[in-house]
């Protein structure tokens, strides 16, 4: 894995990693932030979505040894928590995290298309409630969760860490148009 050490807050390959907290800033720019080494080695090993580069701390980095064959072609960004602190904005106590790329959003027609269970939402605005259910969906053997109007983004940092990666590799899909999809959604058999 190409490893390049940091020792500066102002280095500007760590440009994705600024404004974190900022989940609309995030959607612009068309990437969101896997955080933790759990979640972080879901996006790699189980997610269909693009990992663009980690930023880890010493410790962190050699927590992840074992999966050295997924970052090979990734840029690992090393450097001490302090660095970690001041480019994020937060402090992070697992000291990893990696930026993926959303991609366009899935249909959900062709989602439902091959799922046997699937979990709606509608109004779910708590980030930790969404990842939660994400979780729990997987759990009950769910192939699909649909996303309609006023739920929080799967993809922000929050739903991703409550759902311990799951928003990661579990299709998901907005619903626009939310009554007319609701009423295909209940002509094709749910």
């Amino acid at each position: 894995m190409p490893t390049i050490l940091i020792n500066s807050l102002d280095d500007r390959r760590l440009d994705d990693y600024r404004n974190l907290p900022d989940p609309e800033l995030l959607v612009d720019r068309g990437i969101f932030i896997a955080e933790g080494r759990l979640v972080v080695r879901r996006l790699l090993e189980r997610s269909s979505f693009t990992a663009r580069s980690l930023l880890v701390t010493p410790t962190a980095h050699t927590a992840l040894t074992d999966i050295a064959p997924l970052l090979a072609d990734l840029p690992v960004y090393v450097a001490e928590p302090q660095i970690l602190h001041g480019v994020t904005g937060f402090n992070l106590h697992r000291g990893c995290l990696a930026i993926g790329e959303r991609g366009q959003a899935a249909d959900w027609q062709q989602i439902v298309g091959t799922a046997r269970r699937i979990v709606v939402l509608e109004g779910v605005g708590n980030p930790d409630n969404v990842g939660t259910i994400f979780r729990n969906a997987a759990a009950l053997g769910a192939g699909a969760v649909l996303v309609g109007p006023g739920c929080a983004d799967p993809l922000y940092r929050k739903a991703i860490r409550t759902s311990m990666g799951t928003a990661l590799h579990l299709p998901f899909a907005p619903m626009p148009d939310w009554l007319n999809s609701l009423a295909r959604l209940r002509a094709s058999g749910f």
